[in-house]
């Protein structure tokens, strides 16, 4: 990881895979989620960060037994999260962290999808209508959905009907307004993101009221 408020510069593949991880803290325990992982860290979904190197202990889980951890704040993102280091870490609870995460990256990579982080996200949810972009086509549809993720160029909407990357997609917000959103990742159980698809859209977030680095 980088220390200031990037993402660039690391050694390890990083995937997303949302998951619970108990932290000690000076003034006890807390359970956040962290929103991806790689053998040399994570990022945590807490609308308020620790300060930049802050120390504390962690401990989660993603295949049995449970991996605990020393870990130290890189960066902070107010109101998204935190990037932390893994410190001190058993060599080999690393290494089943490299081999789980470098499993989803090469199946991630071979469907074309969402395994790898491109940018810091909020956890929200967000009612919007969806309809097919192309009704010339003679293929349209308007329901329900919900924004789940946000992130700088996009996002991840829960949807109920089944849709297909390269696919595009009016977003209409409860405000009145519309975008346009191209799917470039479909969700499954594996990476339990199913019922969910990712999508670019520009500007969508800022419309929203939220600002990314």
């Amino acid at each position: 990881m980088s220390g200031n408020g990037g993402e660039d510069n690391r050694r390890d593949p990083r995937v997303c895979l949302s998951s619970e991880v108990d932290c000690e803290l000076e003034h006890g325990h807390v359970r956040w989620r962290f929103a991806d992982i790689s053998a040399g860290g994570m990022f945590i979904d807490v609308y308020d960060p620790l300060p930049p190197g802050t120390l504390f202990r962690l401990r989660f889980q993603l295949d049995p037994p449970p991996i605990a951890a020393k870990a130290q704040v890189h960066y902070v993102q107010p109101r998204i999260g935190m990037g932390v280091e893994f410190v001190e870490l058993a060599e080999e609870d690393r290494e089943r962290i490299r081999e789980i995460v470098n499993r989803m990256f090469v199946s991630g990579r071979q469907r074309g999808d969402a395994t790898l982080r491109r940018s810091a996200r909020v956890l929200v949810h967000i009612p919007v209508k969806v309809g097919a972009a192309n009704r010339s086509a003679g293929v349209g549809f308007d329901e329900d959905a919900a924004i789940v993720k946000l992130s700088k160029n996009g996002g991840c909407i829960s949807i109920g009907r089944p849709v297909g990357v390269g696919e595009k997609l009016r977003l209409f917000t409860a405000g009145g307004r519309e975008f346009l959103a191209g799917i470039v990742w479909v969700g499954d159980q594996s990476t339990k993101t199913d019922g969910q698809v990712g999508i670019q859209c520009r500007g969508l977030a800022q419309a929203l009221g939220f600002q990314f680095p």
